[in-house]
This record gives structure tokens, C-alpha cells and sequence, in this order.
């Protein structure tokens, strides 16, 4: 008689354990774990990051932006005159005061604030706003990760791209700063999770695609409404909205229905009509407040330089003002209005000649695509030498004394002198293009592999934001602090290169399983091969 009791080991037990917690363990238990792994590893990864695991931060001290953001929420740093810039350090402690009434309209205000309300005492550390960051890093993450599951658990891979950099502490220690900018790296980040999340997912998945929709399209919108130099990203979300399907009720499979087109369109008008105000509001405060510095910049740092000297008859200033070019509003040298023409030319009408200068790069395209492809290649310099890490101690006696190096681009020569001593200065440009054809080969030719087609288009859809910010840069601020103003785009090429690494990943290790299988169903018994076709013994 038959043991029914008596069960065959199994030839592996591992598997066959994996199966076995497989059916213990549910898929949305098995989603929420990956949620919380990947939130929590983001989270030391910022922490060890900026220094804040160890107990030894790491910030970026300040160049004289920062009071028009933390004098709107009421702090004043601890030191003797109670300056922060150019101390040779970052300044940590703070103190509170009355909030200044017309501080930069920025997303990063009410963070800041928000900091700050989590400590009531007099004094105040800027390592509270570093650890909120944090904390808000690994909410995106956690929900990111969730929502990019849906279809198995290592779909969540691939938002490593977009969370690698962020161990990076050129990019981290911003997050302890008085600047905009970590701000505008958190709404980034958000941008990024959102686009891995709908490019990992397919339109079957709808709540997880509406929860890619709200990434994408939230973390546009911060980056925006927190300077309005990243106004190509509210772009770039927006366009990823347009073309996002999600699926609405029953419908036959592969077929697109016009509803499921709905979802996508109304996030994008949502995110425009939510930045309408905030955008037009932070550009207004520009135009008040540095509408004169900005002109310059654009002219003195970026036309002259580029466009040659007719440009200077372009924007009506005389032939004796090119002595002057390649020189930023650095407060370094003699006042500007000593430079032959400057006062009519720009200082007494400044909207005017930024008008000029671009009417004359539009007529010089080729001195614009140098001055774009200087920004791009500025995006080597993402650790901002001139701003330096270390923590100062409260109540330092420090004179502000500015620490100008190439990479800050005051100084034509020695802007040329940095960029001169890289090599491959070519790298950034090409790392662009790379990810753009790969994002829209991508979309085209949708490759079937999923980790192939969504690598590709994060890697292209990171490309076109960074050439889009170095764009924004130039016509900014011409080259003055160029490498802090494409910051945001070094990052953005960051992750386009982890994209592509990883879709070569894919494809390498996809080929080499190819070949295992070929190589098992060579050496199987009961296969003989008849010519070049290869038939099971029975079907002879």
C-alpha cells in the first residue's frame, strides 16, 4: 500500500522554499516591504550623504543668496555680525528674529519654514532642515517604490537611477545650505520617481499610474515654483503627463480607449494652472530686484565673450566697454557704472538691453551653441569649489571675504582656464545626446524587454531637463555662477548615465541568459539537430 504521507525531497529546495514564502507572503504585503526597504535605504543614503549619520555635516556655505530666503522665516544667522556669506564656511547655528517682508517667492520658504517650526527654541540648527529633507526623500522613495512594484518587485530597481546621485554629497550637502536650490533637487528627484514609475508600469496599472501622474507632475511643479530657472522641468512634466494613457473601467486588452487619454492631459493643465501664480509672482521679485545685475551678466559674461565685438554696438554700448568683457557683477572690482557706456546702455535701461543681447544671440546661433555647450560642460564642476563644506562653529568673528575660483565665472580668463584643464570636455554634451536618442529609440521602437524600454526613456527624458536648465542658464545669468546654475542639471545627467548603464545591464545580461538557454537545449538528451534545425527525437 501506497505511503500517502511520504513526500520526495525536491531537487531544489530553494526554489521550492521561495514558493513556499511566495504563497505565504502576499503581493501587496510583498509591495509594502519593498515600499519600506527602498525608503528607508534612501534615507541613509542623504544621511550618510550630508553627514548627518555620523554626527559630522556637511553643507554649502553661502555667496549672499541666502538672506533673501531665511529672512522670510524669521531666522538671523549666530554670528557676530550676523552675516552668513562668504565666511569660509557654512554657517549652522541660527538664531530667531522678525521675518523680513519681501523675501524670494520660492517652494523652498515654506520648507525652511517648516524646519524651523519643528523647534521652538531660541536657537535654531540648519541640520533640522537637512534631516527634513531626508525625511521627505524617503517618503518619495517609499511611495515611488510602491506604486513601481505593480508589476513585480524588481520593476522597484530601477529608481535607482534617479536616487544613486543623492549619495553623492556634491548634491546632498545642499540640503543643508540657505539656497533655493536642494528645493528645486527634491522636486527633481519627485519628477524622476514619478517618470520611473511610468515607464516601469503600463496603463492596466491604473492606480499606480495615477500615483506616477502625481509624482511627475508635483515634483514639476516644485521645481518651478521654487526658482524660476527650472521652469524647463514644469515642461518636461508636463509633456510626460500628455503622453501617459491610464486605463478607465473595462476595456479589450492592447486596445487604447479616448478615455484612458483623459488623466494625463488634466494633470498637465492642473500642474499649469497650479504654477501660473507662483511663477509669474517669483518673475515679477526677479525683474524688481536684479533686473540690472542679470542684464550685465548676460551681456559682459556671454554675448561680448561669444558673439564678438559687434555685439557690443548691439546692445549700444561703445568699443571701449569691451575691455570689460568676460567680467561678472562680482562686487569685486571697480563699480560697473566706470565702464565706458555701461550707465546709458544697461544701468539706466536694463529690460531693454537683456532684449538687445538676446534679439543679437538669436542672430548668432553659433555663439549661442557655444555658450550652451560652456554650460553644458560647466556640469563637470557639480562640487562647486567655490563654496565650501565645512560647518563653522556658533558666534564666529569672521570677515566675508569671497573665495572666487574659475568655476564661478566672474572672470572671463580664468572661467576659460577651468574648463580648459578638463578632459573629454566633450563628455557632458555627448552624454546628452546619448540619452536622448536612447529615449526617443525608446518610445519608438518599443523594446520588449521592460527594463530596456523604461531605462531608455528616464535616460531621455533626464537628458532633455538638462539641456533644458543649461539653456535656462545661460539666458539667465549668463555665465556668472555657472556651474551653480547647471548644478541641477548635473544631476539630471547623473541619472541619465545610470539609465543607460542599466539598460546595458539589461541587455548584456538578457543576451547571456539567451545563450545559457541555447547552450542547455544543445547539450539535452532526446535532441538531435537535422541540418540547422534542431527536433526532438520523437518528432523524426
Amino acid at each position: 500500500m501506497k505511503n500517502v504521507l511520504h513526500r520526495p525531497t525536491p531537487r531544489f529546495p530553494l526554489r521550492a522554499a521561495v514558493k513556499c514564502s511566495n504563497a505565504v507572503v502576499s503581493p501587496a504585503a510583498r509591495r509594502l516591504v519593498v515600499a519600506l526597504l527602498a525608503g528607508v535605504v534612501s534615507v541613509l543614503a542623504v544621511l550618510a550623504a550630508t553627514g548627518l549619520l555620523t554626527g559630522s555635516p556637511v553643507g554649502a556655505a553661502d555667496n549672499s543668496d541666502g538672506p533673501r530666503l531665511y529672512c522670510g522665516a524669521g531666522i538671523t544667522p549666530a554670528t557676530a555680525d550676523q552675516h552668513s556669506n562668504w565666511k569660509g564656511g557654512v554657517v549652522i547655528a541660527f538664531s530667531r528674529s522678525e521675518a523680513c517682508p519681501d523675501p524670494i517667492p520660492s517652494a523652498a520658504l515654506p520648507i525652511l519654514r517648516l524646519a524651523v517650526a519643528t523647534d521652538g527654541d531660541a536657537a535654531w540648527s540648519m541640520t533640522r532642515l537637512g534631516w527634513l529633507y531626508a525625511a521627505l526623500i524617503g517618503l518619495v522613495t517609499a511611495v515611488a517604490a510602491w506604486a513601481a512594484s505593480a508589476g513585480g518587485p524588481t520593476r522597484a530597481l530601477a529608481l535607482i537611477a534617479p536616487l544613486a546621485p543623492l549619495a553623492d554629497p556634491d548634491f546632498a550637502r545642499f540640503f543643508i545650505s540657505t539656497f533655493s536650490e536642494p528645493a528645486g533637487l527634491l522636486g527633481t528627484y519627485v519628477l524622476m520617481c514619478g517618470a520611473t514609475v511610468l515607464a516601469v508600469t503600463s496603463r492596466r496599472h491604473g492606480v499606480e499610474r495615477v500615483v506616477g501622474l502625481a509624482l511627475a507632475s508635483g515634483g514639476g511643479l516644485l521645481a518651478a515654483t521654487t526658482k524660476t530657472a527650472y521652469l524647463p522641468l514644469l515642461l518636461v512634466a508636463v509633456a510626460l503627463c500628455l503622453i501617459t494613457a491610464v486605463k478607465m473601467g473595462r476595456a479589450p486588452r492592447g486596445r487604447v480607449r479616448w478615455s484612458d487619454r483623459v488623466a494625463g492631459p488634466v494633470a498637465a493643465a492642473l500642474v499649469l494652472l497650479a504654477a501660473v501664480g507662483p511663477v509669474t509672482s517669483a518673475l515679477d521679485w526677479q525683474s524688481r530686484v536684479y533686473p540690472v545685475v542679470n542684464a550685465h551678466n548676460i551681456i559682459f559674461t556671454t554675448l561680448l565673450p561669444e558673439a564678438g565685438p559687434a555685439a557690443a554696438a548691439a546692445v549700444g554700448l561703445p568699443p571701449g566697454a569691451l575691455q570689460s568683457s568676460g567680467r561678472g557683477d562680482d562686487g569685486l572690482g571697480p563699480e560697473l557704472n566706470t565702464i565706458p557706456g555701461w550707465q546709458s546702455a544697461i544701468g539706466d535701461h536694463p529690460d531693454a538691453a537683456r532684449r538687445s543681447a538676446y534679439r543679437d544671440l538669436a542672430a548668432h546661433p553659433a555663439a549661442l551653441a557655444r555658450a550652451i555647450g560652456v554650460a553644458m560642460q560647466a556640469t563637470r564642476g557639480s562640487e562647486i569649489d567655490y563654496l565650501l563644506s565645512a560647518p563653522l562653529p556658533g558666534g564666529v568673528n569672521a570677515p566675508s571675504v569671497v573665495h572666487a575660483t574659475g568655476s564661478m565665472g566672474n572672470d572671463g580668463q580664468a572661467l576659460r582656464t577651468w574648463l580648459d584643464g578638463m578632459a573629454a570636455p566633450w563628455w557632458s554634451s555627448l552624454l546628452a545626446a546619448l540619452g536622448i536618442a536612447a529615449g526617443v529609440a525608446g518610445l519608438l521602437l518599443r523594446p520588449r524587454n521592460w527594463g530596456v524600454a523604461a531605462l531608455t526613456r528616464v535616460a531621455g527624458l533626464a537628458a532633455v531637463g538638462a539641456v533644458g536648465l543649461a539653456i535656462t542658464a545661460v539666458l539667465g545669468d549668463g555665465f556668472y555662477e555657472i556651474a551653480k546654475h547647471v548644478w541641477l542639471a548635473a544631476y539630471l545627467l547623473d541619472v541619465t548615465l545610470l539609465a543607460l548603464i542599466g539598460a546595458v545591464v539589461v541587455l548584456g545580461s538578457e543576451a547571456v541568459l539567451r545563450a545559457v538557454r541555447a547552450s542547455r537545449a544543445d547539450s539535452s538528451p532526446g535532441r538531435e539537430e537535422t541540418g540547422s534545425t534542431k527536433r526532438p527525437a520523437y518528432a523524426r
